[in-house]
């Protein structure tokens, strides 16, 4: 027996003497195959196919040599002879159930990848860090309101506020929660004052970039004369007709008071809704920075946007700050 190939042998067709077979007779390619001159194409056919099947066992035990491969040509060979056949026998696993076409391109793809791995390796990960984006892109994409606290609040960086907002809220499930912090002692001439109130005006001006305002009483006035917040009237009218007892919520109204030139600067309406006592922040991550010590009450004021997009989840929201009154 020759020595064992371990599956690498890569014949190059047929040799001369398989070229000789295609020239037998079709008794001479019965007696390759073992069998008498005169046996018929059924027989011919169960006895390639048992020969086969020896051959296969007996490579799978043992492996693949160079003079089982000229054993398994020389009877194909006959086979193909008495058939008309044309077997590929650049095969060197012809018994496999994969088709050799199919491993033959798997082969080249495996040689490629091994050729070019550092490249396909780049490639991956910035596959990867794409589908990561993209995630990241949809998740901010499912956010369903926006909610921005302006005056003395502030989180408390030791715990989650959004998620735990999120997991109190029946209203919403995926809240965007944002801080425009002002207390006593904030100056404009701090830049990061200055940068947190542009950062609310450009906010205030954008459509769909806020849906509620939390804000304290000091930096309620300032906003509302800048047409910041969305007239309530209607959703108050609504929410009094479902809920008789609420006369006595506490409301930000105002008349419409024209300038100099009789240009109307605040249209007359509710433009908020006091929030202060509710329950609903307790034991969360908020904290209040009121300064009693200044004059300064605790105070907070529920407004909706003027350009929100989501004007019935935003007011749902502040039925539900009521409700835990």
């Amino acid at each position: 027996m020759s020595e064992k190939s371990n599956g690498n042998i890569v014949p190059s067709g047929l040799s001369d003497e398989e070229e000789e077979l295609r020239n037998l007779s079709r008794d001479e390619c019965c007696e390759i195959l073992g069998l008498p001159g005169d046996a018929d194409d059924e027989s011919i056919r169960q006895r390639y196919g048992a020969l086969l099947r020896q051959y296969k066992r007996k490579v799978d035990e043992y492996g693949t040599t160079y003079e089982d491969l000229a054993y398994y040509k020389r009877i194909t060979a006959a086979y193909d002879t008495v058939f008309g056949f044309s077997h590929d026998f650049s095969d060197d696993n012809p018994t496999s159930p994969v088709p050799y076409k199919l491993r033959k391109k798997w082969g080249r793809f495996i040689a490629w990848l091994d050729q070019y791995k550092l490249a396909v390796f780049l490639v991956a990960v910035i596959v990867f860090l794409a589908v990561m984006f993209t995630v990241q892109t949809l998740n901010h994409g499912k956010t369903d309101i926006k909610i921005k606290f302006v005056g003395a609040f502030a989180q408390n960086p030791e715990t989650n506020l959004t998620k735990e907002l999120n997991e109190k809220s029946e209203v919403f499930d995926n809240a965007q929660i944002t801080f425009f912090t002002v207390t006593t002692s904030t100056t404009m001439l701090d830049a990061s004052a200055r940068t947190g109130a542009e950062s609310f005006l450009g906010q205030l001006m954008a459509k769909g970039a806020l849906d509620v305002i939390l804000i304290d009483k000091e930096s309620f006035d300032v906003y509302v004369a800048q047409n910041a917040f969305l007239p309530l009237d209607t959703f108050y009218e609504d929410y009094l007709s479902s809920h008789p007892g609420a006369y006595s919520l506490n409301i930000y109204q105002y008349e419409s008071e024209p300038d100099s030139r009789g240009n109307v600067l605040v249209k007359a309406g509710i433009y908020g809704i006091d929030v202060t006592s509710t329950a609903f922040f307790e034991n969360t991550g908020l904290t209040w920075l009121y300064d009693e010590a200044k004059g300064q009450e605790k105070t907070m004021i529920f407004c909706i946007a003027s350009k929100t997009r989501n004007s019935e989840k935003a007011w749902a929201f502040c039925e539900e700050l009521l409700a835990a009154e």
